[in-house]
């Protein structure tokens, strides 16, 4: 189904609002930025190519269909990443306490060099730390990455927030954006909030 972008009639103001992770508390700046706006060609090419997702394990749900969420005047790094939860978990372990104008660039740095759960349980600790660096609690981000990773490849699970270092940002985030079910989330951060919200008033012109 293609989505037709300009017929969306609620673009909140705040899409110009300068990124910031789910846990900063900075004042919001509403100065237009530019740093955290990405050209969505996964997206894209999922929209042109639907197949080529059907058969993921990932996208196990109650609900008919495959969920591609739409992407939004917020440009959440999960819009990006949510044909792929580990990747989409990863990015909000890094995501915690951090600006995400810090996190972003370290989030797909770290995506580069290890895209698969495999890749991080191989890769050298003291390279996994680096990855992490200046982004705060970094022995802590590295433990929580390994670990949630452990998990993730070895549980059963139905959703991450049963897994190690997932809390409910995260499993909000899963809910949302890998699996359809963003009718029936409560999220409590405030930019899943206005992405849910958004869904919820563009609907119909969305066609979902």
């Amino acid at each position: 189904m293609e989505i037709n972008h300009d017929k969306l009639n609620c673009i909140d103001k705040t899409s110009k609002m300068k990124c910031l992770s789910p846990h900063s508390k900075k004042k919001v700046n509403v100065r237009k930025t530019t740093y955290c706006r990405r050209p969505g060609l996964v997206y894209k090419n999922l929209i042109k190519n639907q197949n080529t997702i059907q058969t993921s394990q990932y996208f196990e749900s109650t609900y008919d269909g495959q969920w591609i969420p739409p992407r939004s005047p917020y440009a959440l790094i999960q819009e990006d990443l949510f044909h792929n939860p580990w990747q989409l978990l990863i990015a909000t372990i890094f995501l915690t306490k951090v600006t995400a104008k810090l996190a972003i660039p370290k989030i797909h740095e770290f995506l580069l060099k290890w895209p698969t759960p495999e890749d991080v349980t191989n890769a050298d600790p003291q390279d996994l730390l680096f990855s992490v660096k200046n982004l705060g609690l970094e022995n802590t981000r590295v433990k929580t990455i390994k670990q949630f990773t452990a998990d993730f490849l070895s549980k059963k699970w139905k959703y991450p927030i049963e897994l190690y270092g997932i809390g409910k940002y995260g499993n909000d985030s899963y809910r949302l954006f890998c699996v359809n079910e963003w009718r029936i989330v409560q999220p409590d951060d405030i930019l899943l909030s206005k992405y849910k919200d958004w869904l919820t008033l563009n609907e119909k012109q969305l066609g979902i």
